[in-house]
């Protein structure tokens, strides 16, 4: 099985998480390439069996800032995707006094990659944000839904 992971940052926190989901991957046997956003190109998801995309999330911007934003339109210029299993992420890191604007934040990125997925013929199988301090648990979390709804 074959693994294509996409993310988009700007902190460097995405590509944390990004390395993380390879890590939980390769403990499945699953093979990943790992590409940001600006490096993934659609020849790459030829070889994909599955698809995890994701994005560092900003709380003070709209829609969750420029790495949703680079990521979104990288989505929007793939072919079909024929089903594909997909699975998305963001990340993000709060304040005491910004949780709620930090959770209506990172729901509303995920809802917008999910979307953008379904509109270009992806299956989302899979969805989590990840809080800056805890990559390896919610990777595996997102690795195994999407590991595990994917045909062998």
């Amino acid at each position: 099985m074959h693994m294509y992971v996409v993310y988009g940052t700007v902190r460097g926190r995405a590509k944390r998480a990004a390395e993380a989901i390879a890590d939980a991957a390769a403990t499945r046997g699953v093979a990943t390439l790992v590409r940001s956003v600006s490096q993934a190109v659609p020849d790459d998801l030829v070889a994909a069996d599955l698809l995890i995309a994701g994005c560092g999330t900003r709380v003070d911007t709209p829609f969750g800032g420029e790495p949703a934003q680079r990521l979104t339109s990288w989505i929007d210029g793939l072919p079909d995707l024929d089903g594909l299993p997909i699975g998305v992420f963001c990340t993000y890191t709060f304040f005491p006094h910004t949780f709620a604007d930090t959770a209506a934040r990172t729901a509303g990125v995920l809802n917008r990659l999910e979307r953008s997925f379904y509109q270009k013929g992806g299956k989302v199988v899979g969805s989590r944000s990840f809080h800056a301090r805890e990559f390896t648990a919610s990777s595996t979390e997102l690795v195994g839904k999407v590991v595990d709804h994917t045909p062998v």
